[in-house]
């Protein structure tokens, strides 16, 4: 299958996954909706990584013109999208369980909502200091 049309799939398969976690934080099926969500995009990703190990050059996370050259095939930006992809549901799924536990309500409005889906690693490292606003 081309890498232009596993990557409309991945994007597409991710959406129902963040209107889950956007339009029902609170409901007890969302946790294994995510998860499930996550582990199909998370098998995807490792056929990716299995089939291109081949490829693989540890020396070339020392400089930045080695990581350019890791993404110099589709399959190879592919696989870092999807992982970006499925990192971000992950990591927004964490911020929604810690606003429940601490009952911050970062998950009671969904402009906020969008806010966490589109700046997943901003709101992470800021959950600590919201929480101590709180």
């Amino acid at each position: 299958m081309e890498a232009s049309l596993v990557f409309q799939i991945v994007n597409t398969l991710v959406l129902p996954a963040w209107i889950v976690l956007i339009f029902f934080p609170k409901k007890a099926w969302r946790n294994p909706v995510i998860y499930t969500f996550a582990a199909l995009m998370a098998s995807v990703y490792a056929f990716y990584v299995i089939s291109h190990l081949g490829n693989f050059n540890m020396e070339a996370f020392s400089q930045l013109e080695g990581i350019k050259s890791l993404f110099s095939t589709d399959q190879a930006v592919l696989t870092g999208w999807i992982h970006y992809l499925v990192f971000d549901l992950l990591v927004g799924n964490w911020i929604v369980n810690n606003a429940q536990k601490t009952r911050y309500p970062i998950t009671s409005s969904s402009r906020v909502s969008y806010f966490v889906s589109c700046w997943v690693p901003l709101v992470f490292c800021a959950t600590p200091y919201l929480n101590w606003l709180k």
